[in-house]
């Protein structure tokens, strides 16, 4: 079984970037010499070299202050709106949303469009006298209306009232209460694992189609009320993951919270952060669990079964608090690939969701 040694006990990823902050300052002397990787000098040659790496504007200042916005907001609307379009609104409608169901027995909240569909109000005889209704077969029927039989005194025949003297309303509508059926929602609950990144070939731009499909999954869950808790996974394996795999955890979205698209596309789509603090944290994972980092900093995530094997398939597994409904994403840079990542998920997530 692949040993899993993973750090997930991040809240968010302020604590991710002051944990690897900390870490880079006291790493060990199995890794000390990785550090001037991450100097000043070689991130500045990085930049003016190979504007494509970190993205064009990039300074080390921003690298080292730690990046909390992704870089264009623009570029995030205008590739959500490409993808988007291409998504059919069969695919937005295909998890059943939690229904609404009727009843007679003042269960839930009261519907007055649907009791005014069938409102009456019947007539009942009142006797000022005796300051109550009575029967009809108290009464008898004379010109100027009706009188009591016991002693000849006026009733009066009006709209039935309630006793407060508001009037009585009657419906032929019977299912006139709406609530919602009680559903297991931790049967229901989706954790989406999603993988950031890239190789040295991808250009920073094209970073952002992973996290794109990730923000349209999570609004499709949002719309259907789906408990939904969204992760970061960063990390290699020295091995292919064969045996072993070094990764941290960070939280995007808990399933307290709604969904952040400036944050998850941070975290899955910006070269600043991951080729700068994705890269600083795979170096403090291996170093925090007293391993030297592979020369070559070891084979990322860069296929969904390497994803699936380190959280369904390794030691991680038994200790995990995992959800029932588990979706793998990330490592995607092309529109269609987006298109088929985000159609496949959604078609999984139907089958799993729709039986519960």
């Amino acid at each position: 079984m692949l040993k899993a040694y993973i750090k997930d006990d991040f809240n968010n990823l302020l604590e991710y970037q002051q944990w690897v902050k900390h870490s880079m300052e006291n790493i060990s002397t199995l890794n000390r010499k990785y550090l001037p990787f991450f100097s000043q000098k070689n991130i500045q040659r990085t930049i003016e070299s190979d504007p494509a790496w970190f993205g064009k504007g990039t300074t080390y200042a921003q690298l080292q202050a730690g990046i909390t916005s992704y870089k264009d907001p623009q570029l995030i609307e205008r590739m959500y709106n490409q993808v988007t379009a291409s998504v059919t609104p069969l695919l937005k409608d295909k998890i059943k949303v939690k229904k609404v169901e009727y009843n007679a027995m003042g269960l839930g909240v009261f519907l007055f469009d649907r009791a005014a569909m069938g409102m009456y109000r019947l007539t009942e005889l009142f006797s000022p006298s005796l300051n109550r209704t009575v029967d009809r077969s108290a009464v008898k029927k004379v010109k100027k209306g009706y009188e009591l039989l016991a002693d000849g005194s006026p009733v009066i025949e009006r709209p039935e009232q309630k006793p407060d003297g508001s009037p009585k309303i009657r419906t032929t509508s019977k299912n006139i209460y709406a609530y919602f059926p009680k559903r297991d929602k931790e049967k229901r609950a989706v954790e989406i694992y999603l993988s950031c990144g890239g190789s040295a070939g991808v250009q920073a731009a094209d970073f952002l189609y992973s996290g794109i499909s990730a923000i349209i999954v999570g609004q499709l869950l949002e719309q259907a009320r789906i408990s939904t808790k969204i992760s970061i996974v960063i990390g290699t394996s020295p091995d292919n993951f064969k045996r072993s795999v070094y990764a941290c955890i960070v939280p995007v979205k808990n399933y307290d919270e709604g969904l952040d698209t400036n944050l998850l596309a941070l975290l899955s789509s910006d070269p600043r952060f991951y080729r700068y603090d994705g890269f600083k944290g795979i170096y403090s994972v291996y170093d925090h669990f007293g391993k030297t980092v592979p020369g070559d900093i070891g084979y990322g995530f860069n296929k969904r079964e390497n994803l699936v094997k380190t959280i369904e398939q390794s030691t991680y597994t038994a200790i995990a608090k995992l959800a029932p409904n588990r979706i793998y994403m990330g490592r995607i840079f092309s529109e269609g690939e987006a298109i088929n990542d985000i159609t496949t998920t959604m078609n999984t997530l139907t089958e799993q969701l729709n039986r519960v």
